[in-house]
Formats: structure tokens, sequence, C-alpha cells
């Protein structure tokens, strides 16, 4: 049996990534990609699992971008199903949101390789099973949930860039969200997401952008499988 996962993208650019397609295969699992910007996930209780990915967008811009409305009210009734939900970056910030977080500048921009580091939580949580303590994480926001966490949220990983790198709603590890974009640290997904983000604005040469793809290189071995790890575990999730 193939299991479904609907996948929420927010912009072209910003997509599942080399390493999700990937994990998914291996896994045997279907991904249904929407542009939520541009389709209706009218039919999304059909599914076995959702990822939502990041994207250029912050939370509270339902005014410029109104179907971030719809997409809360989607991410809400999902979460009432209780089923599997893991959301990166953007996507992270709007399932937080439901359980009453706050999202702000966190400790500022972070963008690009650093470690992060499992809670005494996220050590026994399963997404973790059989990941080091300390991972890599791709990173790139400016964003991110604030401290303290409400009481029905549980803190899994954090980082020196950012208090909230990992967690989860309190008695359901399924419903995960990740600050990182690790799925897009494969070094042509990184290089894509240079192109985008910063050519287009003018700083192509941004200090914290160079260096950036050849350092995805040198680390391409370790975040590949330290992600397929972490993504066969949220694979398993759904067969639960």
């Amino acid at each position: 049996m193939a299991y479904r996962v609907l996948v929420l993208q927010h912009a072209e650019w910003q997509s599942p990534g080399k390493l999700l397609l990937q994990s998914a295969r291996e896994s045997r699992v279907r991904l249904h990609r929407i542009n939520v910007s541009q389709e209706s996930a009218a039919d999304f209780a059909d599914y076995d699992g959702l990822i939502i990915l990041g994207g250029p967008f912050q939370n509270d811009q339902e005014k410029q971008y109104p179907f971030l409305r719809e997409e809360k009210r989607l991410i809400r009734a999902w979460v009432n199903l209780n089923r599997p939900c893991l959301g990166f970056n953007l996507g992270q910030h709007l399932l937080a949101e439901t359980a009453g977080a706050s999202i702000g500048t966190g400790y500022g921009t972070s963008i690009g390789f650093i470690d992060g580091h499992q809670t005494h939580q996220g050590k026994k949580h399963p997404l973790f099973l059989g990941v080091s303590s300390s991972f890599p994480l791709f990173k790139w926001h400016t964003r991110a949930i604030e401290s303290p966490l409400p009481r029905n949220m549980v803190l899994l990983a954090t980082s020196k860039d950012c208090m909230v790198e990992a967690c989860c709603l309190e008695g359901r590890p399924h419903i995960i969200g990740l600050q990182c974009d690790n799925h897009l640290g494969a070094p042509e997904d990184v290089a894509r997401l240079i192109a985008h983000e910063m050519v287009g604005i003018g700083q192509a040469d941004h200090p914290r952008t160079q260096g950036l793809v050849e350092q995805a290189e040198v680390r391409a071995a370790v975040l590949a499988t330290t992600f397929r790890s972490m993504m066969h575990n949220f694979f398993t999730m759904l067969k639960k």
C-alpha cells in the first residue's frame, strides 16, 4: 500500500527539494504537491500525512496574501484530524500559530549551515530515532517561534541561532515543526535558492551566501543521511 502525503508549497523555487523527493521514493510514499497561492486543497482529508514547506512570506501577512487565511484554516482542520504533519520554516510557523505560539524576529537572520542540538525530550522523540543528538541544519530564515512556548508544545531541538529548531504538540509527537530547510540542503537546491532569493534583489554577493554552495557540497553526505533518517521516521508515523 502506498501512503499519500499532501505537500503545501508556497513558491516554485522552494520545492520539496532533491532530498525530500528521494526520501519519499525510498519509503514508497506518494507526494502530491500543490502551490497554495494558486490552488485549493479541497480534498485534503483523503491524505495520510501533510508536509508544509517554507516560502517568501510571513505567517501574519494575510492582508497581502489572502491565501494564507485559507491555508491556516486547512492546517487547523488537519490538526483536528490528528494525522501526521511536518512543517518546515514558514510551515513550522503556520503550524505553531494554530497552537498559540508567537512568531517574531528571534535571534535575527539565520542563513547557512549550523548544528542543532536535541533537548532531553528530543532525544526520546520518534523523529530523531537513530539521529545523533547534534545534527546538521540548513537555515534560511529571518523569523522564528518566540519563547516561551505555549504549554501545549514541546521543544525538541535548539541551536545557537534559534531557540526553537524543532517542536511538536504535547501528546501528539506526529505533529512536528522544524525551523530548518534541510530538504533544500543539497548543493543544487542551495544554488537555486540563492539565485531566486538573493539575485532577484541584487544581493547575490551577500556575505551570508558566499561559499554556501561549496559548504553544501562538503556537508552533502552527512546532511543527506541525517535528513533521510528523519524522513523515514516521519513516514513511519503514517502507518500507525
